[in-house]
């Protein structure tokens, strides 16, 4: 078996050199040319967090939350809704099948089946005080354990109850039979989800579980539930703290898999110390450098609040002081991660380009843009409709504003030849396309994402 998982680790580092060698011959370097930040008002890097809801208790996450709201940081934390009924995963069958002290017994030696719910008034309560503070509320499946169909849907409509909308969000959990697309299905047919289902499978036995969430028929299926309650659900994963750099073309939908609206990407953080590793100075400073939106993936209840001498929880110091670093970055949009996720979509449909006379920006939305910022090199001058220079701030930023639903914000090269440089502009907006929002990744983007998830999951889930 030792022989197996090396073989599988060389020829995965062997593939992955030859496609970054790859990479580094065929991109260009970075151009001079203005672009349009993905971020409103001049802000210049984004970070959030999908917290996973495995062994959440309030006294847990609380130290954590209460933290995160004094420093500004908004972020989504998943739920389970109800009591799991089922195991999670394979074998399947019925907790309730077991005695109440076997199902307890069972339950605590399972760390995927633990966890509050909904269904406990106080943590209820205190998820119910986040979503007021600001906090965006996913679900982790409906529950713990694998849910048939009609398990889902009254989770669904608990959820609703208690929170006046469907979830926007749901995060997979870890073995549930129902998940989508997931397991070898993660990838399309083809060789890549043959060696995952029977060569990974042969290794990692989860690779070849019966995922059915969205095949018809099985008593497991509620893709029509997912794709019309659910906008988001979260696929690859980096260990890179840019998670926007390695899947930029996020949120986006594939074809191959109809029943997700839209899938997005995690940076790897999981445990305390890989959260504190992936949240270095070093990688602070990346982040911002390169304008970058990292989505951590994380256990909030898994060891990042610890007892103290008085028995209650404090905060990791570690972890409270590189929060701590980073919420004090002025420059940073601190956001829910569908917020973040719906920007991205939006800026899909918001257009550069250039005629001779102006610079433009185009929103193909059918809703207004706010706070749209244009990034340029620092000797690039422009001017609006009155004839103001516009020049870039020391971040090489100019805030356009909001634009309106189709609408247009021209930038000028010559503040004394507007009339042309209008008329210009008009006979070029008439002829001008609309993008494809939401396209899938390329061959080149797909690759990267298949080479960083597989690194991800061979240096955090194999036991070398």
């Amino acid at each position: 078996m030792i022989i197996k998982k090396r073989i599988l680790l060389f020829s995965f580092l062997l593939v992955s050199l030859s496609v970054l060698i790859f990479f580094a011959l065929i991109i260009p370097g970075n151009k001079r040319e203005p672009y349009i930040s993905p971020y409103p008002e001049g802000k210049n890097f984004v970070f959030t967090i999908t917290d996973d809801a495995h062994d959440q208790t309030v006294e847990k996450i609380k130290p954590v939350y209460d933290l995160l709201y004094e420093l500004g940081l908004k972020t989504t934390i998943a739920v389970y809704v109800r009591e799991p009924a089922r195991n999670n995963g394979i074998p399947d069958f019925e907790l309730g099948s077991l005695s109440r002290e076997e199902r307890i017994e069972f339950i605590n030696d399972s760390l995927s089946l633990k966890g509050d719910t909904l269904q406990q008034q106080d943590y209820l309560d205190y998820i119910r005080e986040l979503k007021r503070r600001g906090f965006e509320i996913a679900i982790h499946t409906a529950s713990a354990g694998n849910d048939l169909r009609d398990e889902t849907i009254k989770a669904y409509e608990e959820y609703r109850d208690i929170f006046g909308e469907y979830p926007g969000m749901n995060i997979m959990h870890s073995n549930n039979l129902e998940n989508a697309y997931w397991g070898h299905k993660v990838f399309g047919p083809g060789v890549i989800r043959w060696v995952t289902e029977n060569v990974i499978g042969a290794i990692y036995p989860k690779a070849k579980f019966p995922f059915q969430g969205e095949e018809q028929g099985s008593p497991y299926f509620w893709g029509d539930i997912l794709k019309e309650k659910t906008k988001y659900v979260r696929m690859w994963g980096t260990h890179d703290i840019n998670t926007l750099k390695i899947n930029p073309s996020m949120p986006y939908h594939d074809p191959q898999k109809p029943y997700v609206n839209y899938w997005f990407s995690f940076s790897e953080g999981h445990t305390r110390k890989m959260f504190n590793k992936l949240l270095n100075d070093k990688n602070i400073e990346k982040l911002c450098k390169e304008r970058g939106a990292s989505i951590v993936y994380t256990h909030f209840a898994s060891g990042f609040s610890r007892r103290s001498a008085d028995g209650s929880y404090v905060v990791d110091p570690a972890s409270k002081t590189q929060l701590a670093k980073l919420s004090q970055r002025k420059d940073g949009w601190f956001v829910p991660v569908s917020e973040l996720l719906d920007r991205l979509l939006l800026m899909k449909n918001v257009v550069l380009s250039e005629t001779a006379s102006a610079v433009v920006v185009s929103n193909f939305n059918d809703s207004a843009v706010p706070g749209v910022t244009l990034i340029a090199e620092p000797d690039f001058r422009y001017y609006d409709e009155n004839g103001n220079q516009l020049k870039p701030d020391e971040d090489g930023e100019i805030i356009v504003g909001d634009i309106p639903a189709h609408g247009n914000a021209a930038l000028y090269k010559n503040a004394d030849n507007l009339r042309p440089g209008r008329d210009e502009l008009s006979r070029s907006i008439q002829h001008r396309e609309a993008p494809q929002a939401g396209a899938e990744p390329g061959r080149f983007e797909y690759a990267r994402l298949v080479l960083n998830r597989g690194w991800v999951w061979l240096t955090t889930t194999v036991d070398w």
